[in-house]
């Protein structure tokens, strides 16, 4: 099966996860970007070390580079659509809260708009 990969835009534009990635340095970039590749090539097959499901919805893309700890949050919608809502540098244990409420929101958001309620 084919998966379809896109980035959450906000009401005004903005792209929380992909602003993310550009404002990081190539290497990790490049590292993100082959992450991404692997989810969009495998969508829920994807399991640990890469991905995890950690509730409600959310997934978070999991990226080591030099050291940091790259997460990326995502859903999906319908059987081939993987929306990524956010990203952030993990520097605990556990996902941060307001991480979660955050990509949350988005989600709800972007169902409103773009998916129904499915």
């Amino acid at each position: 099966m084919t998966f379809r990969l896109e980035f959450y835009r906000t009401m005004r534009g903005d792209e929380p996860a992909l602003d993310y990635v550009r404002a990081q340095k190539k290497a990790h970039r490049a590292k993100i970007g082959r992450a991404l590749a692997v989810l969009e090539e495998l969508g829920p097959s994807a399991r640990r070390p890469l991905a995890d499901y950690l509730g409600d919805g959310l997934y978070e893309l999991r990226i080591a580079a030099e050291g940091n700890q790259h997460r990326m949050l995502y859903f999906f919608h319908g059987r081939t659509l993987i929306v990524v809502a956010s990203a952030f540098l993990k520097n605990e244990a556990a996902v941060p809260r307001e991480e979660l409420v955050r990509a949350g929101r988005y989600r709800v958001d972007w169902l409103e708009r773009f998916g129904g309620g499915s």
